[in-house]
């Protein structure tokens, strides 16, 4: 019963995941200059497929989701985040899961049950998320999501499930094909010449 108790305190948000943007509290994003580093995340992956690491990644944006089995917010965010790992993959985004449970087991039970189509590193004890700078996000409680850049600094952090609409509300400015297009400067269409009477065109 202590260990149940324990797991749903854990759970912050209700099991729904909203779509509209959270308070100050929930949400949190950051100008360019105010962005600091995310430090690296590496380790088994929760498949069993190898090790994983954060740098790896570097040049596209990340969505990092910390997550456990017994999290019901978790369990429902879960086809969201997927869907927009495949919808904006081509776009230079990338979804990792940090995957809480102490049983690996149950963990990729998870990742089957939910047909998770992207990566989790494995982290029972927490110590990849303890690497986290300080203040950025209340690691207590599941699921939270950090954006990180290209540049591999902490863009945007999401304490409670995040809604698929959300989360891509969140990342699109980040993606590295919607950045260049936004610098291309715009060309003007050429102005028509005005006809001089008596003179042929």
């Amino acid at each position: 019963m202590a260990v149940l108790l324990v797991a749903l305190a854990g759970c912050s948000t209700p099991t729904r995941p909203a779509d509209g943007v959270g308070g100050s509290a929930l949400l949190e994003s950051y100008d360019r200059a105010d962005r600091v580093a995310m430090p690296e995340l590496a380790g088994e992956r929760v498949d069993g497929d190898g090790r994983f690491s954060l740098t790896e990644l570097r040049g596209k944006v990340v969505v990092v989701n910390a997550w456990a089995s017994w999290c019901g917010p978790c369990r429902a965010e879960a086809p969201g985040l997927s869907r927009v790992h495949e919808d904006l993959r081509g776009e230079g985004l990338r979804v990792v899961g940090v995957n809480a449970d102490v049983s690996v087991g149950d963990a990729r039970a998870f990742e089957k049950d939910a047909k998770l189509v992207y990566p989790s590193l494995h982290d029972p004890q927490g110590r990849q998320l303890l690497r986290l700078p300080r203040g950025v996000v209340n690691t207590a409680g599941y699921p939270f999501t950090i954006i990180v850049d290209t540049e591999g600094r902490i863009a945007a952090t999401r304490i409670g499930a995040i809604g698929e609409a959300e989360l891509k509300r969140l990342v699109m400015p980040l993606l590295p094909t919607r950045q260049r297009a936004s610098r291309q400067p715009r060309l003007r269409a050429p102005c028509p010449r005005a006809s001089v009477p008596g003179r042929a065109s």
